[in-house]
Parts: structure tokens; sequence; C-alpha cells
């Protein structure tokens, strides 16, 4: 028989590049931009809003390396239109999700929408009319390719005042939420082709629903066909998982690193970008949960986003926003004595107690380089039950050959541990990690569980509405782990 399957797979990818994905926006209309550019360090809310703005047009350079530059949005949503948005490209590049310009959005009277970064460039649209700010951040890339070399950018001092970034496209665009459903479903069932083995039935069925699927859709008319492609898709998602396929609880989560590659001012504000972006999808989806660690963070967003730390508070005792860790930071443990490392239990825990009326019974250590052998007996006098990290799977030379395991300390205490094995703390819950994470389960046997942190790290702006609706997607899917 005739095998065509690598035609229909790019017959596949050239239509979610070309025909579905542009039509996820029905209409587009650009907003007013208008911009003031803070003269030092950031400023205030109110500060910011009382300066003079100038207009400024698509194209404009702006943004010396660490700078703030605050933009001004106004506009009038359309008649017609049922789900209005607004988008803003600061100037993004796809390559990344973070290490690059961000924002944070505030409505006239100042309240906390949500962050602006390069993989969550949407802001929901409430009323009829726009009227909001942006606090920008024009923070360089110094990842370098990951070389992490000396370079002029990385001290404000050093940096010059030369723009790094030009202003993109800033408009309101009417979401068609059929058509970008239908994307998330063609989006789980590609990820879902591209990890099965292709000599199964299973594979050949999805595969043969996504070629109906592109010769179903009309390409002048994505929209009118959505609601009959998604029912042609329906059957091969509806169809359960294994009984005995491997189980993931997803978390979200985004790591952040409280000192790395910007100065300490700019991590307290990426906290509030971040838990602006948390709260706005718990608010859409009652699904949702998310776990945090360091008291640090949560202080800082006390101290400079009060209003925002209330709301967080409120979804802490629902329940949905759990701070985790109990420690201040998340600490390195090789360098510090035992005396600091309680330290940062004692000072940590009591915080978490003091203000969110918590008592932390994990310690979420994911990105430290190593970890002391004398930890169990501390983190077990700290009260901890259970530990969890990531970092050693990615050691060059050592394969750690547990994932689910007690650590036997130096004096012989015991803590329960989980590496996941999905083997990153800021998943996507694509098709590829969420097979690594089955595939690579060491405990197989004998456990049947584990644990996937997903959400951009470091300022990326933590879980999306898309890794959401993967989640959702893949709870019960033949051919995948249970989410």
């Amino acid at each position: 028989m005739h095998d065509d399957s690598a035609l229909v797979e790019a017959r596949i990818a050239r239509f979610v590049r070309e025909r579905l994905t542009p039509a996820v926006y029905r209409e587009r209309t650009p907003l007013d931009v208008a911009a003031w550019v803070v003269p030092g360090e950031p400023v205030s809310f109110d500060e910011a809003v009382a300066a003079r703005f100038a207009p400024m047009e698509q194209g404009t350079a702006w943004g010396r390396p660490w700078g703030t530059v605050w933009f001004h949005l106004t506009g009038s949503v359309p008649p017609g239109w049922d789900r209005a948005e607004v988008l803003v490209d600061l100037g993004f590049s796809d390559a990344q999700p973070g290490f690059q310009a961000e924002g944070l959005v505030h409505a006239a009277d100042g309240t906390v929408v949500s962050g602006i970064e390069p993989y969550r460039r949407h802001v929901a649209v409430p009323g009829p009319s726009v009227d909001l700010y942006v606090e920008a951040a024009a923070n360089p890339d110094l990842s370098g390719g990951w070389r992490f070399a000396p370079t002029p950018l990385g001290d404000p001092a050093t940096a010059g005042d030369a723009p790094l970034y030009l202003l993109g496209a800033v408009e309101l665009a009417n979401l068609d939420v059929r058509v970008w459903e239908l994307a998330q479903d063609v989006r789980t069932l590609r990820g879902l082709l591209g990890e099965l083995p292709r000599d199964t039935p299973r594979w050949a069925q999805v595969l043969r629903a996504l070629e109906l699927v592109v010769d179903l859709v009309d390409p002048s008319d994505v929209a009118g066909c959505a609601a009959e492609a998604r029912a042609v898709l329906a059957p091969t998602l509806d169809s359960p998982a294994h009984a005995s396929a491997h189980r993931v609880h997803a978390v979200g989560h985004a790591h952040l690193d409280s000192a790395w590659l910007w100065p300490v001012r700019e991590t307290v504000r990426k906290v509030g970008r971040t838990v602006a972006n948390v709260l706005s999808l718990m608010d859409a989806d009652d699904g949702f949960a998310f776990a945090m660690s360091s008291a640090q963070q949560f202080a800082w967003l006390a101290e400079h986003q009060p209003a925002l730390f209330a709301r967080l508070r409120e979804r802490v005792r629902q329940g949905r926003f759990t701070p985790v860790g109990g420690m201040w930071v998340e600490s390195d443990t090789n360098l510090p004595g035992g005396e600091a490392l309680a330290r940062q239990f004692v000072v940590g825990g009591r915080w978490f107690r003091e203000n969110m009326g918590v008592e932390c019974e994990e310690v979420w250590l994911p990105d430290s380089f190593g970890y002391s052998g004398n930890l169990p007996q501390i983190m077990t006098a700290a009260g901890a039950r259970w530990f969890l990290t990531q970092k050693l799977s990615w050691n060059e030379t050592n394969t750690i050959p547990h994932h689910t395991f007690d650590w036997e300390g130096i004096d012989g205490t015991r803590i329960f541990t989980h590496f996941p094995p999905v083997d990153t703390y800021g998943a996507e819950l694509s098709g590829a990690e969420l097979a690594r994470a089955s595939r690579r389960f060491a405990e197989k046997g004998r456990a049947n569980t584990s644990l996937v942190p997903f959400g951009w790290s470091d300022g990326g702006g933590g879980p999306t509405r898309e890794m959401l609706a993967a989640a959702a997607r893949t709870a019960d899917l033949e051919g995948s782990p249970k989410v």
C-alpha cells in the first residue's frame, strides 16, 4: 500500500500555519498609543499617569537597556464584536518566552489586569472601550545563546542608551472562540501523533482525523467550518486512555530566580507580572491550581502591589494558589552552612504562617545545583514531609536512577523525594513532554504517578490558557498519560 503519511503531515502543518492560526482572530483594528519614558528607576502608577505622554507609532524604537516606558492604549470596540482582546507586541522575539521585554497592564483606575510577555500578549476587554496603561520593561536578552559571556548590557552603568526594541502592533482583535478551540484540538492531536508508534492503529486514527479536518475546512471560511471540524475530531479526542496509563498531576508554576540575569528590582516586577497572569487565569478557569515558592517573593508583592497581594491571599484561602517550599528563597544548599539553611526555614516558615496562614509541608527546590547531605535532617526538623527537585536530572555525568524514593541523609533521616520525570520545571504540557514523563518514569510497577510543573519561567509569565486547554484535552486521552 502506498504510504503518503509524510505528505499528509506536511499538509496538516501548512494548514495550521497558513489557515488555522491566522483565523483565530476574525478582525483587527489598531489602537491609539502614547508613551512616556521614565527618566530613571521605575515609578508608581500614580506618578506615571500624571506625566505627559506623546503619541507613538508602530515601528518606533523604545527602551534603553533596563529602562521603563509607560504606554497608554486607548480605543473603542467596534459594534458587533463579541470577544474583544487587546494584543500588544512590545517588539518581542519568538525565540524564547522570557529574557526580553515584559509589561504589566493596569486599568485606568490603577487596578492591575495582567502581564504582557512574548507568549502571553492578550488582554481581555470587558467593556465597549479601551483605556489601559502598560508599564513596559526594556530588559535586554543576556542569554547570549546560553554562553553567559560577559556583556556591557549586564549593568545599567555600561549598557548605554540605545533603544533595544521596536514597538510592534498594538491592536484590538476579535477572538473567534470556535476557531481557538479547534486550534487547541489540533495542537493536542498533533502532539500525540508525534509520540505514538507509527505502526499502531491509534497513530493511523489520529492522522486520518486530522487529514479529514484539512479536507473539510474551507480556507476562505475557517470560522464557518470550525464547529463541524471539531465534531470530526471529537471521537478521536473522546477515546479514553488505557487503564494502566501513567498519571500526571499538572501543577501550574512559574519558577523565578530571585537573583540572576537582572537587577533585584526587576525580580520584584517579574513577581507582579506573573501573579497578575495567574490570577487572571484563575478567574477564567475554576480548575486551575498554582504553586509558588519563596516567602521573599510574596513579601515583595505585599510591599509593592498590596491590592494584587490581597487578591492572591483570597485564592490561597480557597486552596487554589498554594505557597510551597517553606523557605525564604529557593537557596543554594552547597555553600551555605547548616545554620544558614536552618534560618531559611525558620524565617521563611514564620513569614508564611504569619502572613499567609499556611504551614508548608514540602520543600520545593527545582533549580538548585546540588543538594547537601544534611538537608533531610534539616528539612524534617522544619516540619517538611516531602521534597521536590528537578535540576539533578540535567546532570551530564551521573543519571539519578529513581524518580520517587526516600532520600536518606547523613544522620539516617529520610524524606520522601520526587524528581519529576518530565525533566523540566516549566513544561508546556506538550505531547512530547507528557510522553517523556511516562517513558522515563523509573518506578514503573511500583508506582504510576508523577508531577509536572507547567508554565513559562523567569519572567515568561507562567501558565497560559493554551496550556490549560492541553491539560483538559489530555485528562483522559488514548495514547497519552492521564493529566
